[in-house]
């Protein structure tokens, strides 16, 4: 193994113990101490690849985030319908935050992060014009800005709220929210509804699925 390996080895290693201790017991009460254990590396190791415990958990979030979009492209493989896809990622992720009190807590964390909003935002400019270009010719760059943070922003109240007060209202929730994006991207409605009602059985029928094999 050369230099350069074994430090992508360790890098991806505290990575997914990092994100293992994060998801089995909460953001907040995993430590430094505890990820540089189960590593089996000493500080200063983890020290030259992040510079904190939040550093880690950005890294870790944008490997989720690859994750997600992949698992969008497995179940939309026979489509070429952008706009469906951007409406499945949401459903998926508020899905797993229905499904989830720690998951919806690290949806928290992560919405929540002033680096990792400067992270994701330029991304979602990208992805968005991408998804959106057909019925936006017009939009500039700063537009595509302004409705991402806005969206960034609803999903963060929506998320705030399933982890304090306990309430899971995914159907009504995911399906306004969705709405609310797409119209902000001038979706006609009858292509919005047509969307979301198809976004919405894939999301269940993708965690029925996953519920059953849990079961089994």
């Amino acid at each position: 193994m050369t230099r350069t390996e074994k430090s992508n080895h360790i890098k991806n290693k505290i990575i997914e113990i990092a994100r293992r201790l994060f998801v089995n017991q909460g953001y907040q009460k995993t430590t430094i101490r505890q990820i540089i254990e189960e590593v089996g590396i000493n500080t200063g190791t983890l020290y030259h690849f992040f510079r904190d415990k939040e550093d880690i958990f950005l890294r870790g979030s944008e490997q989720t985030d690859i994750e997600l979009v992949a698992l969008v492209e497995s179940l939309t493989r026979n489509e070429k319908d952008y706009v469906l896809k951007y409406a499945v990622y949401m459903a998926l992720e508020f899905k797993m935050v229905e499904k989830s009190d720690k998951i919806a807590e690290l949806y928290l964390e992560s919405y929540s992060s002033w680096r990792m909003t400067q992270m994701v935002i330029p991304r979602d400019m990208v992805r968005n014009k991408l998804y959106f270009h057909e019925y936006n010719k017009d939009f500039t760059k700063q537009d595509y800005y302004l409705i991402s943070m806005a969206l960034r922003g609803m999903r963060l109240m929506y998320i705030a709220e399933r982890v304090h007060t306990g309430l899971n209202k995914f159907k009504e929730h995911t399906s306004f929210i969705i709405d609310s994006a797409l119209k902000a991207f001038n979706v006609p409605k009858k292509r919005r509804d047509e969307t979301i009602d198809k976004a919405m059985a894939i999301a269940k029928k993708r965690y029925r699925l996953f519920d059953n094999k849990n079961r089994g």
